[in-house]
């Protein structure tokens, strides 16, 4: 059950990321677009940081940075299909370093909350 939401939002992820857009539905917002593509995949890494937590996995770490690679593998991915199979959507390096950004701050984050969990832990 706490895979639940992980999978759910990467289908949705994909679902979005998969589907044609016509261009005059989206605001013209500088940059809008790169801090959507920063969110998503770091929310998407953060469900897998808090789905992983829960389990207490002994590699945590390794599996943290194995997972980090995957979404940063799989949003370059999703940027090549958009570029080549997807009519109205244009895959752009600029979103994959986007996704690969989101990734890395939800990494940071997470190892962030280890140790302060751990610190505290330490105290009590």
């Amino acid at each position: 059950m706490r895979w639940l939401g992980y999978f759910c939002f990467l289908a949705l992820l994909t679902y979005l990321s998969l589907t044609p857009v016509a261009a005059t539905s989206i605001p013209s917002i500088p940059y809008l677009d790169k801090l959507a593509h920063i969110g998503f995949y770091a929310f998407l890494q953060g469900l897998f940081f808090l789905a992983l937590f829960f389990e207490k996995k002994a590699r945590f770490h390794k599996i943290v940075w194995g997972s980090a690679l995957f979404h940063v593998f799989y949003g370059i991915i999703i940027e090549v299909i958009q570029a080549s199979l997807v009519p109205g959507r244009y895959g752009e390096w600029q979103d994959g370093l986007a996704n690969a950004l989101g990734v890395l701050i939800a990494v940071l984050l997470s190892f962030e909350f280890m140790k302060r969990l751990n610190q505290e832990n330490q105290i009590n």
